[in-house]
Order: C-alpha cells, then sequence, then structure tokens
C-alpha cells in the first residue's frame, strides 16, 4: 500500500487530468458553437443571393415578406348587383320570347351546401367571390380548397376534360417596368367581353393547359382546361372555354364586406 503523500499525488494527478479533459472538450465545444455560427451565417448570405422570391427591385431583407403583392377590396356591391341583372335578364327573355329560349348568360347563385363533394367550412373561408362554371358533371364533381385570400376549385366537366378555377384578392404591384408593362398592354390588346360577367378577358395556352383569365369584383380568376388530349377541340379552340365561362356560379352569394 502506498503512504498517503503518494495517494495524494494520485488523486492530484487524476484531478489534473480531468480538468485538462474538461478544458479540451470544452475548447471544442466552443469551437463547434463558433463554427455552426458561421456556417448559419454563410447560409444566411447564400439564401440572400440566390433567393428566387425576393422583389427583383429593392429586395426586402430576409425574413421579411417582399412587398410585390398587396391585398385589394373586393366590391361586394357590385356582387349583388351583377346576381341581380342575371335575374332580371331571366324575366324579361321569358316576358318576350313566344317559344322557349336559352337561359342568357350570366352568374347565378349556387350555394355551398348544394354539392355533395364541395366542404362548406372551405367555402366559408373564402374572402372574395368564390366562382366556379356551371355544368352537371361539374356540379357531382365539384370540390374547394381555400385559403381564405385565394382558392381554387376542381372539377370534372365532360368525358376527357377536367377544369380548375382559381380566384385571388392578391395582385402584384408592376411599378414602372417597361417589361411588365409593354406585356399586360399587349394582353389587354387581346382582351375580348366576357358577356356572363360583362368584363374583359383573355385566353392563353401552355403545354398543360387552356386557361381563361379575367378581373371582376376587385379579383382575379383564371379558369383553367385540361384535356387528355391535347388536340382536342375543346382545349384547342377558344369557344368551349368560353361557354363554359358564359354561365358562372357563384358558391357564397351571403358573403361580403371583409
Amino acid at each position: 500500500m502506498g503512504t498517503g503523500n503518494e495517494r495524494g499525488d494520485v488523486m492530484k494527478f487524476q484531478i489534473a487530468g480531468a480538468l485538462c479533459t474538461l478544458m479540451i472538450a470544452g475548447g471544442s465545444y466552443a469551437y463547434a458553437q463558433t463554427a455552426n455560427r458561421q456556417n448559419a451565417d454563410a447560409l444566411e448570405s447564400e439564401l440572400k443571393n440566390r433567393a428566387l422570391t425576393r422583389a427583383a427591385v429593392d429586395p426586402a431583407p430576409v425574413g421579411e415578406v417582399a412587398k410585390e403583392t398587396v391585398e385589394s377590396g373586393v366590391n361586394w356591391i357590385e356582387m349583388r348587383t351583377a346576381l341581380a341583372l342575371t335575374a332580371r335578364r331571366e324575366v324579361a327573355a321569358q316576358q318576350t320570347a313566344t317559344r322557349a329560349v336559352s337561359r342568357p348568360p350570366g352568374m347565378r347563385a349556387a350555394p355551398a351546401e348544394t354539392f355533395k363533394s364541395v366542404v362548406v367550412r372551405e367555402v366559408n373561408l373564402t374572402r372574395l367571390p368564390l366562382l366556379a362554371p356551371e355544368g352537371p358533371r361539374v356540379a357531382e364533381t365539384l370540390k374547394v380548397y381555400s385559403l381564405g385570400d385565394s382558392y381554387s376549385a376542381t372539377a370534372e366537366v365532360e368525358d376527357g376534360v377536367s377544369m380548375r378555377m382559381s380566384g385571388s384578392r392578391r395582385k402584384i404591384v408592376v411599378g414602372e417596368r417597361p417589361a411588365a408593362l409593354a406585356r399586360m398592354r399587349a394582353m389587354r390588346a387581346q382582351e375580348k367581353p366576357l358577356a356572363s360577367l360583362e368584363t374583359p378577358y383573355v385566353v392563353t395556352r401552355s403545354d398543360s393547359s387552356t386557361d381563361l383569365s379575367f378581373s371582376k369584383f376587385g379579383a382575379g380568376y383564371v379558369l383553367s382546361l385540361m384535356c387528355d388530349d391535347p388536340a382536342d377541340a375543346r382545349c384547342a379552340d377558344d369557344a368551349f372555354i368560353v361557354g363554359l365561362a358564359s354561365n358562372i356560379m357563384l358558391l357564397n352569394p351571403e358573403a361580403g364586406g371583409q
């Protein structure tokens, strides 16, 4: 057995060793924390340089919403006036016709409760007029997905054709950007009047859909058709999508004041 002094020396050596280990570990931890901060700073810098969603002019700092979109006010009085005008046209057409006539184009109320596949809560969340085209197959298959200030409605239209209608009360502020203004002027030159809502519309096409776009009640809308066969005349020509948009359903006629 060693003497008391020897045992004390051993203990001192063990304590010194433990302290040395703690110091090394602490130094490693501090180094790791510094490295993590440096990595985080480098990542934030990289995100600033590579971010694709920030405004092209005077971008907002990371963590702040870019001020390139604003929420527009909805004209609920105009919405109710459009409903009343359609009803008046239908009465006038019936009174003056000597034989059966087709309904005049227009927007008609079709409350969400009348559609078996529509979740009423989704409609009630929507803070703009929720529009969708009429049609027997649409009524059977219509579904609505809402984000409050925007929505999408999907449905089958006919065999081989499906549709999506989207609406939003948010708009992009273009400002004085010449390229964007020139593009908007070119699109407006192609606009034609949509009889159902008495508003201009434009039809465009992509590889995946035929789109009819218009603005009404302070919101923007796009009706998109997707055909199984891209050469299908229902998507290749304008007549079918314009006819579909000529009679529009309003699923939230009681909404307003938001």
